[in-house]
């Protein structure tokens, strides 16, 4: 089939950006259906007198968002979507902690040569002098306000610096008075929970998450039959177990899923957004590393796309900046905005107001602009060492998971090899790599035989080192 977007060589959009938003739209009012084989990248280039490039990153978007399917030496098709009566475009619109490892050092006496860490940051790369010079602003008034125990839902002109960061760069659509600044993911998700309750009493959850949401969820009675986990697909939670259930709200990771990596589909985050209205149901949404994606734009959250008040975004700066600050977010809707101001909850403002002055100075001067620019470029080039070492070292021997973003990956052994007895091989060689099974809610027979490799931390001599001396750890 032929194509005519629309296209406007003279504003100053990207034209990748404008074909994207144009072949989405047309997908989601139908006028392209559902199996129809879009034009070649070639084709399209040569009708629409365009270079190769702004068609090659559209089509990657569609596709990473689950919009075109890809069929092997038969093209991109449309992918089936629900109907939803979405206009407009989505695009304008915290740290899992490690279980302890102890083949690591325990065991052997010494610490690793090279730890594949998961939650490590580049902190050779944060701006320590500027970020200094606003924390040093932040305490020179006298008898400064920010030096008291400040406001419970967050610093006022904080959360009208985060309002439009989140709406240039995750597609979030809120208000201010919608945010509620918090000291990191679980102090936000602890908050969250407290507000459900009474209402929510059965929680769907994706079936693998890390071990301190699991333990919130325990906290707040969600067990056996009060919790579901949701099994995971290539892209997505399984919906249809999720409509089998009797589930009031679900938690999801969906622009990288932890600890697996996958994206959530276009398709599935319309079938979602969906349940949730049809339903009066909450989708939890843990946007914990989603700035972080290689080889295209960011896929857009869903947050974006809720046009009924559904969805409750959870946001950190962990990834971004450093742990160590304690900063987090959430975008909550308009009715449980109303219950936090009512109160009956045991929420106190854990995050520093010395902090979230020095944060607001820091995003309005234009810093984290800038910061988050140079991470991606740092991140997307270990994230290319890392995969250029594992096809060297591997080659077709090793399997890579949830690459493309974010700040880890999966590896799984084509021989089949065992997640203990890899973690065990690599440890005596002086590499910690983590298992995956920790994460499971429910304990399976066995555990799968990937595990967990993250590089935000290394340098790319360590992510050489590690991965020649994985190859001696697993290969015969």
């Amino acid at each position: 089939m032929d194509i005519t977007p629309k296209l406007d060589l003279t504003s100053g959009e990207a034209l990748y950006m404008q074909l994207y938003r144009s072949i989405r739209e047309d997908m989601l009012q139908g006028r392209i259906p559902a199996g129809a084989r879009l034009p070649s990248i070639r084709s399209l280039c040569r009708r629409l007198c365009l270079s190769r490039t702004p068609v090659a990153l559209a089509y990657d978007q569609l596709q990473a968002e689950g919009y075109v399917i890809s069929k092997p030496r038969s093209g991109l098709f449309a992918a089936e979507l629900p109907s939803m009566g979405i206009s407009g475009s989505t695009m304008e619109a915290q740290s899992p902690v490690p279980p302890k490892n102890a083949e690591a050092a325990d065991d052997f006496g010494t610490p690793p040569l090279v730890d594949f860490s998961y939650t490590a940051v580049d902190l050779k790369a944060f701006p320590a002098v500027r970020w200094r010079r606003f924390l040093n602003r932040s305490l020179q008034a006298e008898a400064n306000p920010i030096l008291l125990y400040g406001n419970l839902q967050g610093e006022q002109r904080l959360r009208e610096q985060l309002a439009s960061y989140l709406h240039q760069t995750r597609g979030v659509r809120c208000q201010p008075e919608q945010i509620v600044v918090g000291a990191g993911t679980y102090h936000s998700l602890d908050l969250v929970l407290q507000l459900l309750e009474g209402e929510v009493d059965i929680l769907a959850s994706e079936e693998s998450v890390n071990t301190g949401i699991k333990a919130l969820f325990r906290r707040f009675g969600y067990s056996g039959r009060s919790l579901v986990p949701l099994p995971l697909e290539p892209d997505g939670v399984s919906l249809s177990s999720l409509a089998a259930s009797p589930a009031q709200a679900v938690y999801l990771t969906p622009s990288h899923q932890f600890p697996y990596g996958m994206i959530l589909s276009a398709a599935k985050r319309l079938q979602l957004l969906q349940w949730a209205e049809s339903c009066n149901g909450y989708l939890i949404e843990n946007d914990y590393d989603g700035e972080f994606r290689y080889g295209g734009a960011p896929v857009p959250s869903l947050q974006g796309m809720d046009r009924s008040g559904r969805v409750i975004y959870v946001g950190t700066f962990s990834r971004a900046l450093t742990p160590s600050f304690r900063l987090s977010y959430l975008v909550l809707p308009w009715e449980l905005v109303k219950r936090f101001k009512q109160g009956g909850h045991s929420y106190d403002q854990l995050a520093s107001p010395l902090f979230q002055e020095t944060l607001r100075l820091f995003m309005e001067n234009g810093e984290l602009e800038r910061h988050m620019r140079r991470m991606r470029v740092v991140y997307e080039h270990k994230h290319t060492v890392l995969m250029r070492e594992l096809h060297n070292s591997f080659g077709d021997r090793l399997q890579v998971i949830g690459a493309g973003s974010g700040l880890h990956v999966l590896v799984k052994l084509s021989s089949g090899g065992e997640e203990a007895d890899m973690i065990r091989k690599a440890a005596r060689c002086g590499i910690t790599v983590y298992p995956v099974s920790a994460y499971a809610l429910t304990v399976h027979k066995k555990a799968e035989g990937s595990v967990l490799l993250g590089f935000g931390g290394l340098d790319t001599e360590a992510i050489h080192t590690g991965v020649r001396l994985l190859a001696q750890a697993w290969l015969p």
